[in-house]
């Protein structure tokens, strides 16, 4: 599966160079988060500029500040950022198709052994978890607390490196931690019978972190990709995903785009 996915989006790469021919920055101005997979697939687009932020909050309202033409993000941020700021429109063609998974320091084969064995057993729990929050079922959402990271405790505890900025996965109310990983990492820890420390950092950092520092795991909507499998062990995917491209709600170019390659068309020639 992990490889299918890898050929997936070399495959989706390959179309959109075919479509598009070799990168020059100009023309459409594309906006990302730095790190994703979404900076991946637009930094390959010919006669564009990509833009990469901290956040994708901060590039989509960056875009509707005029900023930038197009949003590439996760449909499932994307349609959070909907409820977030006024104004996106989401094109309903998937620019490709990912699997996420949780990142497993590669050092311990046997914490990969048993979050798969725990996905596979609590996937009912889990689904529910995923549900309520696609739902936008608000009144289910359960605040998760983070433990103190304590070295001398390393046994004792579940560290789990995230990027805190990406509704619906995860984000931060006061103190608390919210959304889909952060309930099944405390599903995790509560599983293996371990503390939870939720250490969040900036998404392009979350990977490395993985086997540093006592950090047992990655959990922050990662997509597994061949290249971050030569850093961390993945898990069994728990989440099929597709990128997508978000305009202003006035931008109208794409509403008659029929496949992926005429969305590419338009936008590598804008």
């Amino acid at each position: 599966m992990k490889k299918l996915v890898a050929l997936m989006l070399a495959l989706i790469l390959c179309l959109s160079l075919a479509a598009c021919g070799a990168k020059e920055e100009t023309g459409a101005k594309i906006a990302v988060q730095k790190g994703t997979t979404s900076f991946m697939y637009a930094d390959a687009l010919k006669n564009t500029t990509t833009t990469t932020y901290d956040t994708f909050a901060l590039a989509a309202k960056d875009m509707i500040n005029g900023n930038a033409d197009y949003l590439f993000v996760d449909k499932t941020t994307a349609k959070a950022l909907q409820k977030e700021i006024t104004g996106l429109k989401i094109i309903e063609i998937a620019l490709s198709s990912e699997n996420y998974g949780i990142g497993i320091d590669k050092n311990q084969a046997d914490l990969k052994t048993k979050i798969d064995q725990i996905l596979t057993d609590k996937a009912d729990e889990i689904n529910a978890i995923k549900e309520k929050y696609m739902n936008g079922e608000e009144d289910k959402y359960v605040g998760v607390t983070s433990a103190t990271k304590d070295g001398s405790k390393a046994d004792q505890q579940l560290v789990v490196a995230t990027n805190a900025e990406f509704a619906p996965w995860e984000y931060k109310e006061g103190t608390e931690f919210y959304g889909i990983d952060m309930e099944i990492a405390k599903l995790f820890a509560d599983e293996l019978g371990l503390e939870l420390v939720i250490d969040d950092m900036e998404f392009d950092a979350v990977v490395g972190a993985v086997g540093k520092q006592n950090v047992d795991i990655a959990m922050s909507g990662i997509t597994i990709t061949t290249e971050r499998l030569q850093v961390i062990n993945f898990s069994e995917p728990y989440y099929t995903e597709s990128i997508v491209c978000v305009v202003k709600d006035s931008n109208t170019e794409l509403d008659a785009v029929g496949t992926v390659v005429d969305m590419l068309n338009v936008i590598c020639k804008k």
